[in-house]
């Protein structure tokens, strides 16, 4: 089974595939901003350019995310896998189309949340994690906004897509999102 997140930065993603876990032990989490984190900081060229970019709060270039997903995907075929914060593009969408087309379950879910909680949201996290990227959120967002479209029209004619009100309690989203996974 893959299951894959969406939603604008805060959105809640990142909270509800924890609370899924505790719910399926065996689910992998891939949090693609992670994977870019782990590669920012080895020491290498690329890794070093990811570094620079996400202190700005700027996407990492489609083709190095796509190698680095894939190079953890294809280690763990076969796995319950859930990715979190993926696709952030049009290219991204369809490469993970490709990526995961062979897959008998899988599901999409779309966090909507107002930009008003987000940037509460995300300023409380900021606080209490001291998270670099957190200090950059209207310009993330205004990415987000400007990609956002193409990708939930593409994954909504590719994929299976539940859309989820996450400005609701984390309980309510958690019982909404384990519904839709007993369906498949």
């Amino acid at each position: 089974m893959v299951i894959i997140f969406i939603g604008p930065p805060g959105s809640g993603k990142g909270t509800q595939a924890h609370l899924l876990k505790e719910d399926l032990p065996n689910l992998i989490i891939l949090t693609v901003s992670s994977l870019l984190l782990e590669k920012s900081s080895d020491g290498s060229i690329f890794g070093n350019q990811i570094k620079e970019k996400m202190d700005k709060g700027e996407l990492i270039d489609d083709n190095l995310v796509n190698q680095v997903l894939i190079d953890k995907f294809n280690a763990l075929k076969g796995e319950d896998i859930l990715i979190d914060g993926y696709p952030r593009s049009l290219k991204q969408a369809e490469f993970l189309s490709k990526l995961i087309h062979e897959e008998k379950s899988k599901i999409v879910f779309n966090f909507n949340v107002e930009k008003n909680v987000l940037k509460e949201r995300i300023l409380k996290r900021s606080q209490i994690e001291s998270r670099k990227d957190d200090n950059v959120f209207d310009k993330r967002f205004e990415i987000y906004q400007e990609t956002y479209k193409e990708i939930l029209n593409f994954v909504d004619l590719n994929f299976n897509l539940k859309n989820i009100e996450a400005n609701n309690s984390l309980e309510s989203i958690n019982t909404e999102i384990k519904g839709f996974l007993k369906g498949l």
